[in-house]
C-alpha cells in the first residue's frame, strides 16, 4: 500500500504481482471515501460495509426517459467502462430521478453504457414507474435493467399486507353530504390486480367549476352535475407525486382524465347517483357486494300509471346489474289484473321468469324480486287488465353490478 516503501515485509521478498494487489487495495480504499493508512484490514471492512449499504446508490442527472448517473459521494467509481469493469448480472443499482418517466426509457450509470429500463414482465418502463419522489432500483441481467419491485412498508398513510382486506368505505360525507362523496381509507384493487392503499379523501360532483387535485375539491371530470344521473368513480395517480384522487365520470368506460394522471381503474361499486333535486341520493355503497342500496326517499320510480307496457332506461350501460324492485297494484273493479316487471335477461311471459304481482276484486297487491339486465334498462307490461288498473307502481330500491 501507499505507506509501504520497502521491496520487503517480515523478511519476504515482495515480487510485482503483490505490488500490484496492494495497489488494488489503496485503490479500493479510497474509492470507498478514505486515506489509506496502515490500519489496512480495518480500511478494508470499512469500505465493504459501506458498499454493501451504500454503494448502490447513484445520483441521476440526466433527463425524463433518459437517466446519467454517477456515484454518489464518497463512492468514486463502482461502475466504469474500463476494461474488465463496468455491468455485471446481477448487479443492483438504485437512485432519485431528477424526472419522472413519461415511457420507454434508458439508463447510462458512470459512462458504462446506455441501457433499456424494463419492467418485471420485461415491457419497457409506463409513465410513472420512475417519479421524482421516491428512490426506484433496478437489476442488470445482462442485457437490460429490470425494475426491482418493492413492497411499501406500513406508515399512517401507506399500509401493508396485513391491510390487503380492508376495502375503501363510501359515503355521504357527514358535512356536504348533498355534493360531496367521502373516501375512508382502504384497499383499492386495479383491474390489473395491483392493491393501492387510498388515503381518507373527500371530492366533490361539482355544479360548476373544473376537477381540482386534493381533499374536498371538484371531482367530476368535465361539465357539471346533472339530476337523476349516475356517476361512475375512479382511482387516478399523479405521474410526478405519486399522490391518488378520486375522479368521478358518467362513462364507465372513457374518462376525461387529468393532465398529468393516471386512471388506474374503476372503483365499480362506487356507484353514486343525482336525485330529481340534482342533489347526491342518501345511499349506502356495498363495497363487497358491489351494490348500491338507495334511502326510502331516494327509490327509483320507474312506472308509476294505469295499464299498459314499456319500458325505462335507468343507467346508461352494458354491465350485468341486478335491479332490486318492489311493485304494487290496485284496481278498479270486480276482476283479475297482473303487472309484470324484467329485464332483457329474463323471458317477459307470465309463465316464465319476470316478476309478476297480481290481484282481483278491487284489491291491492304488492311484491318484490330481482331484473336482471345487461343494457341499463327494465321492462314492464300487463298480461290481464280485467279488473281494470287504477294505480300500477314499480320502484327499484337497490342495485348490484354483476362484472
Amino acid at each position: 500500500m501507499s505507506d509501504f516503501n520497502t521491496s520487503k515485509i517480515d523478511g519476504n521478498t515482495v515480487g510485482a504481482s503483490e505490488w500490484n494487489q496492494l495497489a488494488d487495495v489503496d485503490n479500493f480504499v479510497i474509492s470507498s471515501g478514505q486515506t489509506p493508512s496502515t490500519s489496512n484490514l480495518e480500511q478494508l471492512g470499512i469500505g465493504s460495509a459501506r458498499y454493501s449499504s451504500g454503494g448502490q446508490f447513484f445520483t441521476d442527472s440526466g433527463t425524463a426517459n433518459a437517466y446519467v448517473l454517477t456515484p454518489v459521494s464518497p463512492f468514486k467509481s463502482p461502475v466504469s467502462s474500463g476494461a474488465g469493469e463496468g455491468y455485471f448480472n446481477g448487479m443492483i443499482i438504485r437512485f432519485r430521478a431528477g424526472n419522472a418517466n413519461s415511457g420507454a426509457s434508458t439508463i447510462n450509470v458512470n459512462s458504462a453504457g446506455v441501457k433499456n429500463l424494463k419492467k418485471a414482465d420485461g415491457t419497457d418502463v409506463v409513465t410513472g414507474d420512475i417519479l421524482t419522489t421516491r428512490d426506484v432500483a433496478f437489476r442488470y441481467d445482462g442485457t437490460n435493467f429490470i425494475k426491482v419491485e418493492n413492497v411499501n412498508p406500513a406508515t399512517n398513510t401507506i399500509q401493508g399486507i396485513s391491510y390487503i382486506n380492508n376495502r375503501v368505505k363510501v359515503v355521504n360525507d357527514g358535512t356536504n353530504p348533498n355534493d360531496t362523496i367521502g373516501f375512508v381509507a382502504g384497499t383499492f384493487i386495479t383491474s390489473s390486480g395491483i392493491q393501492i392503499y387510498l388515503p381518507t379523501i373527500r371530492k366533490k360532483i361539482q355544479s360548476t367549476g373544473s376537477w381540482t387535485a386534493g381533499d374536498t375539491n371538484n371531482g367530476l371530470d368535465t361539465g357539471a352535475r346533472v339530476a337523476n344521473t349516475f356517476y361512475r368513480t375512479f382511482v387516478i395517480q399523479n405521474n410526478t407525486s405519486g399522490a391518488y384522487d378520486i375522479l368521478f365520470s358518467v362513462s364507465a368506460t372513457s374518462p376525461t382524465v387529468p393532465s398529468g394522471y393516471t386512471n388506474l381503474g374503476i372503483m365499480d361499486y362506487a356507484l353514486i347517483r343525482t336525485n330529481s333535486s340534482n342533489i347526491i341520493a342518501f345511499s349506502r355503497w356495498d363495497a363487497n357486494d358491489k351494490k348500491l342500496v338507495l334511502g326510502a326517499s331516494q327509490q327509483i320510480v320507474f312506472v308509476s300509471s294505469t295499464a299498459g307496457s314499456g319500458n325505462a332506461l335507468i343507467i346508461n350501460t352494458t354491465e350485468f346489474l341486478e335491479f332490486d324492485v318492489k311493485l304494487s297494484i290496485s284496481l278498479t273493479t270486480t276482476g283479475f289484473s297482473d303487472f309484470a316487471v324484467y329485464g332483457n335477461e329474463q323471458d317477459g311471459t307470465i309463465s316464465n321468469d319476470c316478476l309478476v304481482v297480481g290481484t282481483n276484486n278491487g284489491f291491492t297487491a304488492i311484491n318484490n324480486g330481482l331484473a336482471y339486465t345487461n343494457d341499463g334498462r327494465i321492462y314492464w307490461k300487463n298480461f290481464n287488465i280485467v279488473g281494470g288498473v287504477s294505480n300500477q307502481t314499480g320502484i327499484i330500491k337497490a342495485i348490484k353490478i354483476r362484472s
